[in-house]
């Protein structure tokens, strides 16, 4: 490697994107730098739902949870209504997990295989000269020294923080941010008790009430014998209720009995389509930092292992060359995403601007009256050619039986094709797309004019 860089890749951010990224790397025996703010004993700690699909081990190849970092097998999802009666189960292999000890293992893996780990270190700000990302500033923040790392590729998988991405010039990416409606705020507590939990721990349950969370849903994973992960994740409006309170709310709704807290803690997770640009030269996006987490639900984890995987196997195709990998080179990662991941979790977003602007009268109805089943869920959760069936049932069915509904439906299903199909057109070269942004916000601003409703004006709070 030439004495102009310091490693091959830069990977700000060691969380479970970067991890991944720096164990599949390390498998091509590359020089990776895997940098954190953490300490290594800490790395790994952070607020979240802790469910996960056993797919995404599957894919890539990297051993499933077990031991600590595996609290339950999970076979389904039960999906239930606002009135409590009635349930939409959804069928799926998964896992609620221990994330501090699959964090640690990735981290611990990587290392094994000639990763340096850089922990206890800021990444201060991208290093960017001649229009091209060549490495970060970071410091060390035991000994408060300041040095520059130069790479050939810099990744940023910082999370929400998205520490790099915002510090960019605005030439260099379409967005530095992203808005305040299009994240999610969470919190959640890790709870024990001294009796029996009356759910099955092989199920996760997903509560939909605009009442305990407006604008996104309150959930119960089990983590092993009477212990849960509880939490609700709210679409941060103004004036909404604080989150602390809805939980408490909520666990008393459902009678949870609480002997111990074990862990609590909030957040915020992008709920949107993935940035219209994912590279630009030198940089890739990763994970939270790229929007890339389910719109639906907020998860991110095994989105971010997904997208790690196709950058991989984009920086190994062309880290060879002694210089800074430019936009075309990286541009592939992009196209690859937006394609398949991009276009489903854009098709997504449209769904979530649907069901912030359903009351829960409308939710109870979907729900009762099986308008869509839990395989069909799945088939538009996919975006998959068996969704336009479940289109064509569900509008037939809600039109002989619910008419207000039928407008807003039809809406959001010519919406969810149209934004899936332009993301399945993401362009092939670099220059096309400021065309194609401009176009996304005209399809977004559309589904949010013609769909969404404030989640807070709904009857029981005015």
């Amino acid at each position: 490697m030439s004495s102009r860089f310091n490693y091959d890749v830069i990977i700000a951010g060691a969380s479970i994107a970067g991890s991944t990224l720096a164990l599949l790397l390390s498998k091509e025996n590359l020089d990776v730098a895997l940098i954190d703010m953490k300490s290594r004993e800490k790395i790994g700690e952070k607020v979240c739902g802790d469910g996960i699909s056993a797919s995404y081990f599957e894919k890539l190849g990297i051993p499933k949870p077990s031991g600590a970092e595996l609290a339950c097998v999970i076979r389904a999802s039960d999906v239930i209504a606002p009135d409590r009666e009635h349930i939409l189960t959804v069928e799926g292999l998964g896992y609620t997990i221990d994330r501090w000890h699959l964090n640690q293992r990735f981290v611990r893996d990587a290392e094994k295989r000639g990763v340096h780990l850089l922990d206890s270190t800021l990444v201060m700000h991208p290093i960017v000269e001649g229009g091209e990302v060549r490495g970060v500033k970071v410091k060390d923040m035991r000994s408060g020294e300041e040095k520059e790392l130069r790479a050939k590729v810099t990744v940023d998988a910082t999370g929400c923080a998205a520490v790099l991405r915002k510090r960019l010039p605005e030439s260099m990416l379409i967005e530095n941010s992203i808005e305040r409606f299009d994240v999610a705020a969470a919190y959640r507590e890790i709870v024990m008790s001294d009796e029996d939990y009356p759910w099955p721990s092989d199920k996760i349950y997903i509560y939909l009430s605009h009442r305990f969370a407006p604008g996104g849903y309150t959930w119960i994973f089990p983590k092993g014998k009477n212990v849960a992960n509880i939490g609700l994740g709210i679409q941060p409006l103004p004036n909404a209720p604080k989150l602390i309170e809805l939980l408490e709310k909520f666990k008393r709704f459902w009678d949870i009995k609480v002997s111990k807290i074990l862990h609590a803690g909030g957040g915020v997770v992008p709920v949107r389509r993935a940035l219209s640009q994912l590279v630009t030269n030198g940089l890739m996006i990763v994970g939270d930092a790229a929007s890339q987490a389910n719109p639906l639900h907020g998860g991110g984890m095994g989105q971010a292992m997904s997208a790690a995987k196709l950058a991989a196997d984009v920086i190994t195709e062309g880290i060879e060359a002694n210089r800074v990998l430019s936009k075309e080179d990286l541009w592939s990662y992009a196209v690859r995403y937006m394609r398949k991941d991009g276009a489903k979790n854009a098709a997504l977003e449209i769904i979530r601007l649907l069901l912030q602007g359903m009351p829960d009268d409308e939710i109870n109805f979907i729900i009762e009256k099986k308008i869509v089943s839990g395989e069909e869920l799945l088939a538009i959760e996919s975006s998959s050619k068996e969704s336009e069936a479940v289109w064509r049932k569900i509008l037939r069915m809600v039109l002989t039986r619910k008419i207000r509904l039928i407008g807003r439906l039809k809406t959001a299903r010519d919406l969810y094709y149209k934004i899936h199909k332009h993301f399945q057109n993401y362009p092939e070269k670099p220059s096309e797309i400021i065309s194609w942004h401009e176009k996304t916000l005209q399809i977004i601003s559309e589904a949010r004019r013609k769909l969404w409703k404030n989640p807070l004006e709904h009857t029981f709070y005015k």
